[in-house]
């Protein structure tokens, strides 16, 4: 009976428990823990500086810590004051409970609270009128909180919390804005002040009450003295200490970089990739260039640097001077959007070489050329004729670029531009022509930067990291590995070297480089990168004001040059030649694969399997006779007296462009005037005026149109109709002008050997 009286006990007692348990399952579930508050946003650098902080949303400074950021003088005296059986107990310390009420009864008054670390967390997290329900409420929760958290989370939950006056709470709040440091920096008698704050935090202020925080503080340490919680020497030295009051403002470096950081991302602590050594030396550099330069009218500049191995972002100064309003500091230069000039062309050109239709030393025409109206021109208003790839890409010259735009298609290369994330491209592609490739569209320092960064990463162009733990993927293969060391190789070549060595900067600043500048010279720019960096400089004017110096060559790159100098002085990493790059023997006049009747050759590179093997027609054999003034073709050719001579027949717009520019070279004599042989090679072709192009002309203006057309060398008479009707003739590349009539025409331009070629246009006047 005993026995079983005995089991019905302890099933009773195990229903007991199960019920206890079941109940704070239950109240758990229906009272969950509340929810810890808002931290303030803090950015911090790659090195873990505070760059600065944001007030949450209920206007506190309460940034999150971390035991590890804390002095352990810090941490000792919380607990040795306020719970020194922090560790050992469930939440709530029965002793000190018991005490509290018999020393409160006994008084008629409260006088201890006998809170635990874990109740105060409680307390600060659900704040309440202090009462003995709410405490019963605390000691709930507390046990509560001890079953979801460690005793390293609820110590941190209490340094988090701590209230410090006014709107401070946490210790790493107080820390910077009472003594200007990170709590892991603080001496011990800082660490006791910031014990005794939290007491009476309105009335111990050190901003406000310092003498009386001082004093509160200096009794703890007589009986930590007499405790012997810390070596006495050192609380005596905590006690001498004296203590310097201020209420500092948190750090704001960096402001530009911080504020994107904080737009872009979520977090309570992020630490960003931003290196404050390369931070420093950037913002001082813009700083003190910009101010050398104001008196040429420019105001203001960005720069930003991008780590090539992960394509971190180390470096961001969006003006010379976030807190210039006079000059718009606080406008953000790298994500400004702002017309390019010519630093979109490298990537023309990479994708043109990865296209095999272009190779460095192939020649492209820098000639004045009509496209449908546009009428481009260089900067420096010169023309160079006959130019290599290479050599117009290095000058940034203009026409070989709308020509070679033209040649591999706007859509194309607006498409690749959009697949590299321009979004002003991406939303105006439709309205945009030839033009974008001079600055006709809108990019930002941001996205340009990234996109020369592609160069050094074998053309794969990732996303631009911001965060420690930003993983920012495989990246997208926007140029070969080919076309990428091809363009490195064209930007930083002998005559960049030698603009180098001119200069105050050693050979030890190599990297490759381009500049731009845009219309009206309202932005100068330039982007350089070696195997480390890639650096984007934009100097200008926020208000768009334009200056006669603001070009890339005199404005930006010099800075470019103070930055590399600086960040990567030592950097003798260069890129290596890429197995599919090969070097072949080309025409020199051409760049084509050598024919036979080439004069001279040079060596070009070439991407294997992918670069074209077009040959070289340009040089022909010419039968004449013997004195060389007569031409003959298989028709007419005598059985004596002629031989075979080699001519280049230049295309018949760079013919004329040499023929007005005095570029002498050799011209076939006239065909022979008494042959009667059939021609069947291309005709001319007419320049102006443009097929399907509608003229608008002013009223009795006077305003003529001009008829222009070229043909090779062998052509010496074109001869002009106009709807069928004869109207003059004229030499190959003369221009002549004619007053036409309103409507349709019909323009037909006969050469002397029977061929011609014929536009449409239309003419309506206002």
């Amino acid at each position: 009976m005993i026995e079983f009286l005995k089991i019905l006990f302890r099933l009773k007692l195990i229903r007991i428990i199960a019920g206890i348990v079941l109940a704070l399952f239950l109240l758990d579930l229906l009272f969950p823990v509340p929810v810890i508050k808002q931290y303030s946003k803090e950015i911090v650098a790659s090195d873990g500086t505070l760059l600065t902080a944001y007030l949450t949303a209920d206007d506190k400074w309460r940034m999150q810590t971390t035991l590890d950021e804390v002095s352990p003088n810090l941490i000792k005296a919380i607990i040795e004051k306020e719970d020194n059986w922090f560790y050992w107990h469930l939440g709530v310390n029965p002793v000190s409970i018991i005490r509290a009420l018999y020393t409160n009864i006994i008084s008629g008054e409260r006088v201890s609270g006998a809170s635990t670390i874990t109740m105060q967390v409680a307390r600060m997290l659900e704040p309440k009128e202090r009462n003995y329900l709410s405490k019963l409420i605390e000691v709930i929760r507390a046990f509560q909180l001890e079953l979801h958290y460690s005793k390293k989370e609820i110590l941190e939950l209490y340094l988090n919390l701590l209230p410090y006056g006014g709107n401070i709470e946490g210790v790493k709040a107080a820390s910077y804005i009472y003594f200007n440091r990170p709590p892991k920096q603080l001496s011990l008698s800082q660490s006791i002040l910031l014990c005794v704050i939290p007491n009476d935090p309105n009335s111990l202020r050190l901003d406000r009450s310092t003498k009386r925080a001082i004093k509160i503080r200096d009794k703890w340490i007589k009986r930590f003295i007499d405790n012997d919680v810390f070596p006495k020497q050192d609380l005596q030295d905590a006690l001498s200490e004296p203590v310097y009051v201020n209420r500092y403002a948190l750090p704001d470096l960096a402001p530009h970089f911080t504020y994107f950081v904080k737009e872009h991302f979520n977090g309570d602590k992020i630490q960003s990739t931003l290196n404050l050594k390369i931070q420093n030396t950037a913002q001082a550099l813009l700083w003190n260039y910009v101010n050398r330069v104001s008196s040429k009218g420019v105001s203001n500049g960005s720069v930003i640097i991008i780590d090539n191995k992960n394509s971190s972002v180390v470096g961001y100064s969006g003006s010379s001077n976030f807190y210039d309003n006079t000059k718009s500091g606080q406008v953000n230069g790298i994500t400004a959007v702002r017309s390019p000039g010519s630093t979109l062309k490298p990537a023309l050109y990479a994708y043109a070489f990865d296209q095999g239709v272009l190779t460095p030393k192939m020649r492209l025409y820098d000639i004045p050329t009509d496209f449908n109206g546009y009428e481009p021109e260089n900067y420096d208003l010169k023309y160079y004729g006959n130019v290599t790839a290479d050599f117009a890409l290095l000058n940034s010259l203009n026409i070989p670029a709308v020509r070679l735009l033209r040649q591999i298609g706007l859509n194309n290369f607006t498409g690749l531009l959009e697949q590299s994330g321009f979004k002003d491209i991406s939303r105006r592609k439709k309205k945009l022509g030839l033009s974008v490739i001079l600055g006709g569209c809108g990019v930002t320092l941001e996205e340009l930067t990234r996109l020369y960064s592609a160069f050094v990463r074998d053309g794969y162009l990732y996303p631009l990291r911001y965060l420690q733990n930003q993983n920012n993927g495989s990246g997208v293969e926007i140029f070969s590995a080919s076309s990428s060391f091809l363009i490195a190789n064209i930007l930083s070549g002998d005559s960049r070297n030698s603009l180098l060595k001119n200069s105050e900067f050693n050979d030890h600043t190599k990297f490759a480089w381009k500049t731009g500048t845009s219309y009206g010279k309202r932005d100068a720019w330039a982007i350089g990168f070696n195997k480390n960096y890639t650096i984007g400089v934009w100097l200008g004017n926020f208000s768009g004001e334009g200056s006669p110096h603001l070009s890339g060559a005199e404005m930006a790159v010099p800075l470019l040059f103070d930055l590399f100098d600086a960040i990567d002085r030592s950097s003798g990493n260069w890129f290596e030649q890429p197995e599919k790059v090969g070097e072949r023997e080309v025409c020199a006049e051409t760049g084509l694969l050598p024919s036979p009747y080439c004069p001279v050759t040079t060596t070009d590179y070439y991407i294997e399997n992918v670069s074209h093997n077009n040959v070289c027609n340009v040089h022909k054999p010419i039968y004449v006779n013997l004195d060389e003034t007569i031409q003959y073709c298989t028709e007419c050719l005598p059985t004596t007296g002629f031989k075979k001579k080699k001519y280049p027949i230049y295309n018949p717009q760079l013919t004329v462009w040499f023929l007005q520019n005095d570029i002498q070279f050799e011209i076939p004599p006239p065909h022979n005037p008494d042959c009667d042989g059939n021609f069947t090679d291309k005709g001319p072709q007419i320049v102006s005026p443009s097929q399907d192009y509608e003229y608008l002309i002013e009223e009795n203006s006077g305003q003529e149109l001009l008829l222009l057309a070229v043909s090779d060398g062998t052509v010496k008479t074109h001869y002009w109709f106009v709807n069928n009707n004869y109207y003059k003739k004229s030499k190959p590349g003369e221009r002549i002008f004619i007053h036409p009539q309103a409507g349709n025409l019909n323009i037909t331009c006969l050469d002397d050997k029977g061929r011609n070629e014929s536009v449409s246009i239309k003419v309506k006047y206002y």
